[in-house]
């Protein structure tokens, strides 16, 4: 399996005949990308409808092959002869080939669980330990905390190992922007930990290496869109 960076918290998952296109923006056809999906059976998720994880533009990816997997706030947002299969938090899609489960999010939408091929992937979406510490409230702040790992302790009891995780690791959260990544780890064995929600700051994922292979996992050193990651 392999796993692409496309851009923020845009990925490509590629194993056999099965491609899983989760949260990505700016695609088209035409991309290089998607033309090397060609022939594979397309699952395109997305987990909420902010715009820099929904771009509208994945509806003109429609095909024979293709499958959209959506979160709930999404409807609104697609054409009306899209046929897809919307998801709130507990929900499972599952066919011949993938199981995909829906968990909660500390934003808007939900989080993705994937099963495909034997391996076991999660992408967190906007779950994520949104503390904004330097800017709100000690007992805002504690909430927040409160929130995101009442969420993580429910995923752990159901996925206590993962063989590949994407989550946030994002710089605009100040000071202590790695600690949602550090109790992600914390709670649940990763083999390969993916950064994401960076923007255009590479560096500052790229930060977070110590942190996640002290806690026994293959850090993805992103150095820019396109990159390739082998699970």
């Amino acid at each position: 399996m392999k796993i692409k960076y496309i851009n923020h918290s845009g990925f490509i998952i590629e194993n056999g005949d099965c491609a899983v296109m989760v949260d990505c923006c700016g695609l088209t056809k035409d991309s290089e990308a998607v033309r090397e999906c060609t022939g594979k059976y397309l699952y395109i998720l997305a987990s909420h409808v902010h715009g820099d994880h929904f771009d509208p533009g994945i509806f003109s990816l429609e095909g024979d092959r293709s499958k959209f997997i959506l979160s709930a706030d999404i409807r609104e947002k697609a054409p009306r002869f899209i046929d897809a299969f919307y998801m709130i938090k507990g929900d499972v899609y599952a066919d011949e080939r993938i199981k995909i489960k829906a968990y909660g999010s500390t934003d808007e939408g939900v989080s993705f669980y994937m099963e495909t091929g034997g391996f076991k992937i999660f992408h967190a979406g906007d779950l994520n330990n949104w503390h904004w510490r330097e800017e709100e409230t000690p007992e805002d702040a504690a909430k927040n905390e409160e929130n995101f790992l009442c969420e993580l302790k429910s995923i752990a009891r159901e996925i206590p190992v993962l063989d590949a995780a994407m989550f946030p690791v994002d710089p605009r959260l100040g000071r202590d922007y790695t600690l949602g990544a550090k109790q992600f780890l914390d709670s649940i064995k990763t083999g390969l930990f993916i950064p994401m929600h960076f923007g255009h700051d590479i560096q500052a994922a790229g930060i977070f290496k110590p942190e996640a292979e002290q806690r026994c996992s293959r850090f993805a050193l992103i150095h820019g869109p396109g990159d390739v990651f082998e699970v």
